[in-house]
């Protein structure tokens, strides 16, 4: 059996784009991207999946809100 993988799993309800993820990422596998799902058109973070996330889940523990979960896939 092969073992799981975790990703970054982000709350936008409750995501302020503090960008504190992205900027702790080590792999650079966040990016502010995802735009238009507030009314200040705000960028977001947003996991590219090209980037080959490792579940590290430094995003997760330097999130000031604590609104990223590492979730399996």
């Amino acid at each position: 059996m092969g073992k799981s993988k975790l990703i970054p799993i982000i709350n936008y309800k409750k995501c302020v784009a503090c960008r504190s993820c992205i900027q702790s990422c080590p792999f650079s596998c966040l990016d502010a991207t995802k735009i238009g799902i507030d009314k200040f058109n705000k960028a977001f973070p947003e996991l590219d999946e090209s980037r080959n996330c490792t579940g590290c889940g430094i995003c997760e523990k330097n999130c000031p809100i604590g609104i990223i979960t590492m979730q399996e896939i």
